[in-house]
């Protein structure tokens, strides 16, 4: 089995040479393409300008850093009404451009930055042969998109301290699904119902019973909703079809 197949290459690149120290693994990729497409326009070009080598840490493999010397070419763009003259070419399924790690690398230090804290993380990646610092992974961590909206049947609306005893914010999650839906700066009526007037697939609401969500515009709001049930029935467990 070839080389580039057990590291998992992209269509199109190879292993030129590998270099294997004590503690580090460094491969010499090149491309094999005859063309790239221009970012721009998207036009396809053979046209080289010059190439230029590009440093990208990788997974580890059996202890070992692994790092990727990427042989990168720049093409000119003949397309007269594109505005960029030279392009280097992309390497999405690798690496993303400008990137220092790899697209692999990148979603194993996500993984272990929602698992724990960014400086439990940052102590934890050399056992795992992966070097990231805490101020990083939290750069990493802020680039998840969030999750796509998806339809909310049951609501918990709870408060939580921002300051204890000063400022207080709200929290809705899925009760079905346990997840946290949303954070609010406040527990107003003001920042609560638009909110809720977004979400009008809710069927049932348990709702915390602070006097901020005593408020009567919030209580009628949910009451149109359908159905609301007490808190009770999230601290027991149970399914709001039972209370």
């Amino acid at each position: 089995m070839e080389a580039s197949t057990l590291l998992s290459l992209p269509e199109g690149r190879i292993i030129e040479q590998v270099q294997v120290t004590e503690a580090q693994l460094t491969v010499v990729v090149i491309s094999t393409k005859a063309s790239a497409c221009c970012p721009g326009c998207g036009c396809p070009s053979e046209h080289i300008h010059s190439q230029y080598r590009r440093t990208v840490n990788d997974v580890p493999c059996g202890g070992h850093n692994v790092v990727l010397r990427l042989g990168v070419r720049k093409f000119f763009c003949l397309t007269l009404t594109c505005q960029r003259k030279v392009f280097a070419e992309r390497l999405p399924d690798l690496v993303q451009p400008w990137a220092r790690v790899s697209n692999r690398l990148l979603a194993e230090l996500k993984a272990i930055g929602l698992s724990a804290s960014a400086e439990v993380s940052e102590r934890l990646a050399p056992r795992l042969a992966m070097k990231v610092k805490a101020p990083t992974l939290l750069r990493y961590l802020r680039s998840i998109p969030p999750p796509a909206d998806a339809p909310v049947r049951v609501l918990g609306i709870d408060d939580f301290a921002i300051r204890r005893g000063d400022s207080y914010g709200t929290l809705f999650v899925n009760i079905e699904t346990g997840k946290p839906l949303d954070l609010l700066p406040d527990r107003t009526a003001e920042a609560v119902l638009p909110w809720l007037k977004s979400h009008q697939e809710i069927e049932v609401v348990s709702r915390d019973r602070a006097s901020a969500y005593a408020d009567v515009r919030i209580v009628d709001k949910i009451r149109r909703f359908g159905r609301e049930v007490s808190p009770q029935c999230r601290k027991r467990k149970l399914s709001p079809t039972a209370i």
